[in-house]
């Protein structure tokens, strides 16, 4: 068995689950505290650490002399190795047991408030006809009598007789009229009180299927693992000109090849663009074959008219990108910290602890609030709830210059993106949702006219 360091003393970690990283919570206060010192000192210093760093699925390419990107994971090999499954295995458990919470919860309100109401229907007397006749009663003594305290005394004794008579009669049809409300609460609150019972033993059920699974049971997956190369074979994929051909070369270097280098690092010649390496991002099956391999800080925009799939799509996309590639936080303008978006991210299995909800209402707040050095992956939902227009996306993309943007927005009835245009020139990847169908407009990372099935997926993202 592998064994593992904390994070923060490097002594070995022991009796702790799979995917422990400290050896003890004071090690974990004290890491993180070390972090936040070094942040703030970075930040002090006008510093911003490159978030960059915690990507766990990035790779590096080359250009082709075609101009395509060549990404490194073509010169890589794939070796097998052993990842923690259990949490992957937990995640339906629990999001069923939440569900079933919510469902107790709701009966046993229930069950309270038919409680209650049948307390206060048994409290209920013929009080009030006693006091309204004995009243009556009064009135018509003094109406009726010449002297104003006789008639009183009079009617008042009339009308307590005529009360006592009038509740005689009335307390059957009372006492029979409350038996039967209360009867039908008695059967509501029985009916209720079965349906907890059943509730219980399906939370009891579950648990005993989360007690049965393996506390180190793991998954063997294939990793791409870089091949280094030598001068050897360098040298024998490089064959020298030689007679003519050489002859033509040295005319060609010397005839239109600058030897002298520009020292501001403004100006290449196209074969150093040729020879560059850039950090792409790792995407695998249906994920590149949609988008390519994009660049670490790309900008997307999601757009498409209301109920077509958008934030569906975004989800599904937010939990790839947190549980293959790095941090990923979903900005909610519209709907924010609601049941909703609950059974959003739930029906669309988006759960991960790489993937974080914020509820922020405008592009201001977002600012304020998520530290640049934050997340790798910033989801906005959405720019027209948000009033973001294209110079405020340009201040938000300058402060996260090393994160990723995927930014909703609606559509008009044309099918265009609502706002400013120059909002999709900036961006580097265009993607409309229509009808469940999700289809690239715009992609500098590969050819456009990509689809993706948005609600055939849910629950296998």
């Amino acid at each position: 068995m592998e064994t593992r360091t904390c994070l923060y003393c490097g002594e070995e970690i022991t009796g702790k689950r799979s995917d422990a990283l400290y050896c003890s919570n004071t090690c974990k206060a004290k890491h993180w505290e070390q972090q936040q010192e070094n942040d703030t000192g970075a930040r002090a210093q006008g510093k911003t650490k490159d978030v960059t760093h915690q990507l766990r699925g990035v790779l590096n390419g080359e250009l082709n002399p075609d101009g395509t990107l060549v990404p490194r994971q073509q010169k890589t090999q794939l070796v097998r190795k052993f990842v923690s499954a259990r949490n992957d295995l937990l995640a339906p458990f629990e999001s069923e047991l939440r569900r079933l919470a919510d469902v107790r919860k709701q009966l046993e309100n229930r069950v309270k408030k038919q409680t209650e109401e049948i307390r206060s229907i048994a409290g209920e007397n013929g009080i009030g006809w006693l006091l309204i006749l004995t009243g009556a009663g009064a009135l018509i003594g003094h109406q009726s009598s010449e002297e104003k305290v006789r008639g009183t005394v009079i009617g008042s004794t009339l009308g307590m007789a005529g009360g006592i008579l009038m509740r005689q009669l009335t307390a059957g049809y009372r006492e029979k009229d409350k038996k039967k409300r209360i009867e039908k609460l008695h059967s509501q609150i029985r009916e209720n009180e079965q349906e907890l019972r059943y509730t219980d033993r399906l939370i009891e059920s579950v648990n005993e299927k989360i007690r049965a699974i393996p506390i180190l049971v793991t998954n063997e997956i294939l990793v791409p693992v870089p091949v280094e190369s030598t001068p050897e074979t360098e040298k024998s994929t490089t064959t020298a000109p030689s007679g003519e051909d050489s002859e033509a070369a040295s005319r060609l270097h010397t005839d239109v090849c600058h030897e002298e280098k520009d020292v501001s690092g403004k100006v290449i010649n196209s074969r150093e663009l040729q020879r560059m390496e850039f950090r792409v991002l790792d995407f695998r099956e249906q994920w590149q074959h949609f988008f390519g391999y994009p660049s670490v800080d790309f900008h997307c925009i999601i757009h498409g008219m209301p109920g077509e799939g958008k934030s569906t799509f975004a989800i599904q996309f937010a939990k790839y990108l947190a549980e293959n590639i790095g941090r990923v936080v979903y900005i909610s303008g519209e709907e924010g910290f609601t049941k909703t978006l609950r059974d959003k991210f739930m029906n669309n299995n988006g759960i991960s602890g790489y993937l974080d909800v914020a509820d922020l209402r405008t592009g201001d707040d977002i600012l304020a609030t998520i530290a640049p050095d934050d997340y790798n992956f910033i989801f906005i939902d959405s720019l027209d709830n948000m009033r973001i227009d294209a110079e405020k996306m340009k201040r938000i993309r300058e402060q996260y210059k090393n994160s990723a943007l995927i930014t909703i927005s609606q559509s008009t009835k044309d099918g265009k993106i609502r706002g400013s245009n120059e909002l999709v020139h900036d961006c580097d990847i265009s993607v409309k949702v229509e009808n469940g169908i999700a289809k690239t407009t715009k992609n500098r990372f590969k050819e456009k006219g990509m689809t993706y099935e948005v609600f055939n997926q849910q629950g296998q993202v």
